[in-house]
């Protein structure tokens, strides 16, 4: 999917672990499009766009693997976990890095390997196929994080632009990608921009909505006393 939902889980897991960085969240949501990115400039990996002006992800088994998605999210976590001694938030980050592969799987084409090397079976449902529904789920998906997250109406403005700015990007993989195909690095670049972009808009409006806070904050409170009371026993009563 493309760099607002990404961006929209990492907002939700702040909400879920208030203890974990924002900004941590985001590039761990991205991390493996921030390696795909990486590996494109290198030439390690690489799109094609067929006669058609199709947009093809081509070759992207480092980056985009079954084993790279999910077993990242182990090793951030066993990183998390035992190296830093972050027991607070290593799960979280663990299920934010490994969400990426899991929302890309819905979204790409059949080009997902299971690990660098096993170039079949390949897996993905192409919901990029379909355009405006495309936009549609990946909207909703933005929608739901930033209700979840009780974020701000600007907050909410600044993820519909962020997705109406990826329109040409989701037609651009149904036959109108052939600019792209002059210059290898412009599509990188141009997803690299998309995901700075995200960052900067989530990040300047992270801000929730003005009572919301406040009334988490007392239901959490309540909530908390809600256990005590029933955890602390009765004083014995004295019959006589």
């Amino acid at each position: 999917m493309y760099a607002p939902a990404h961006t929209a889980i990492a907002l939700a897991a702040k909400r879920a672990d208030p203890s974990a960085s924002l900004f941590g969240l985001m590039v761990a949501a991205q991390g493996s499009e921030l390696l795909w990115v990486t590996f494109s400039y290198l030439g390690i990996e690489h799109s094609t766009v067929d006669k058609g002006g199709t947009l093809h992800l081509e070759y992207l088994p480092y980056s985009h693997s079954l084993l790279t998605g999910l077993g990242g999210g182990m090793f951030l976590w066993a990183l998390l976990r035992w190296v830093f001694r972050r027991n607070d938030v290593a799960t979280i980050f663990g299920w934010v890095f490994a969400s990426h592969i899991v929302l890309d799987f819905i979204q790409h084409e059949p080009n997902l390997q299971i690990a660098p090397g096993i170039a079949t079976p390949t897996f993905g449902l192409n919901l990029q196929s379909i355009p405006w529904l495309d936009f549609a789920i990946e909207l909703a998906l933005c929608v739901a994080c930033w209700a979840y997250y009780r974020g701000s109406v600007r907050l909410l403005i600044g993820f519909i632009a962020l997705n109406v700015i990826n329109i040409p990007l989701m037609l651009s993989g149904d036959g109108g990608a052939s600019p792209l195909a002059s210059n290898p690095i412009i599509l990188p670049t141009i997803i690299l921009f998309t995901i700075v972009l995200a960052w900067v808009v989530v990040y300047i409006f992270r801000k929730p909505r003005q009572g919301a806070a406040a009334a988490a904050d007392q239901n959490d409170s309540a909530h908390e006393r809600t256990e005590v009371h029933e955890a602390t026993p009765a004083a014995p009563t004295n019959n006589r």
